[in-house]
């Protein structure tokens, strides 16, 4: 394929999770503003792993309790945006291990022309990776997450794996093979989380995917929120990085206690966490 210098600025101003499939706009009423929300807080500790399976090796964070019994943490595959590398997301990953869970973030795919296929699957491989070599990871339950191209994917990952027990996406964006045919699939249960501000990948986009995806379900809308508030930094000075009417500080623990409050009430049968306030929820 030529790649001629409009399409690298034009990939650059994707550069923060969007992929190459334009999607509608949708309006959304704000709400007041978001609360923060207290975060759970066991001790975890991180490292960077080479995942190696199937004759496949590539590079992840994996975050994790820093003690339990053998076989007592789910296993969560959290997915990356767009050329985005998993250490962005330290602080969501951080969050969900605390709640009592082992978290492992691929860093494959990472590159201008990303095999969204070949990523899914790494969610799985990462998965069976750490059931293998984590002796506190359980041998049943697990989950896949993910930010915007690493929502899609987990979608893909979870249409292909129908023991995946749970899947929880932030801004999900459309995938090559499509994320809104998978999640017409997808038995387990699932959370979609946007933004209201997304103006990287808009908040109908997600809504798509929920809209196919049999219930159970539901949709979450942070008020204010914006596609660059789930990261922790932006990455090449901010270029394709959109704004939000709430700041990425208070965004953040928001998302993280969404998706850990949806792990704990599909993964462990816990109640279900209360609404923050700014935060818009359906279901189905």
């Amino acid at each position: 394929m030529k790649r001629t210098g409009a399409t690298v600025v034009a990939l650059l101003a994707l550069i923060l999770g969007g992929l190459l499939v334009p999607s509608a706009a949708q309006a959304v009423t704000l709400q007041s503003a978001p609360a923060s929300t207290a975060a759970v807080a066991l001790p975890t500790t991180t490292s960077q792993v080479t995942v190696s399976v199937d004759g496949r090796s590539f590079s992840a964070r994996l975050v994790q309790p820093t003690s339990g019994a053998p076989g007592s943490y789910p296993v969560v595959a959290f997915g990356h945006g767009f050329v985005q590398s998993a250490s962005r997301y330290a602080s969501t990953l951080s969050s969900i291990a605390s709640r009592g869970y082992i978290v492992i973030a691929p860093d494959s795919e990472t590159g201008l022309f990303p095999n969204h296929s070949r990523f899914a699957d790494d969610l799985w491989r990462a998965i069976t990776w750490v059931r293998s070599t984590q002796p506190n990871a359980s041998a049943t339950l697990d989950a896949v997450s993910g930010h915007s191209m690493g929502g899609g994917a987990a979608l893909l990952t979870a249409s292909r794996h129908p023991e995946i027990e749970s899947v929880a996406v932030e801004a999900a964006a459309e995938t090559r093979p499509s994320a809104t045919a998978a999640a017409a699939t997808i038995a387990a249960p699932a959370l979609f989380v946007v933004g209201s501000s997304d103006t990287v990948v808009k908040p109908a986009t997600t809504r798509a995917m929920y809209d196919a995806k049999p219930a159970p379900a539901e949709f979450t809308t942070v008020t204010g929120g914006y596609h660059c508030g789930f990261v922790d930094s932006s990455s090449f000075f901010g270029i394709g990085c959109d704004k939000g009417q709430i700041s990425r500080s208070t965004q953040l623990p928001i998302a993280a206690a969404l998706v850990g409050g949806w792990l704990d009430s599909t993964l462990k049968g816990a109640a279900p966490a209360p609404t923050p306030a700014g935060v818009v929820v359906e279901s189905k």
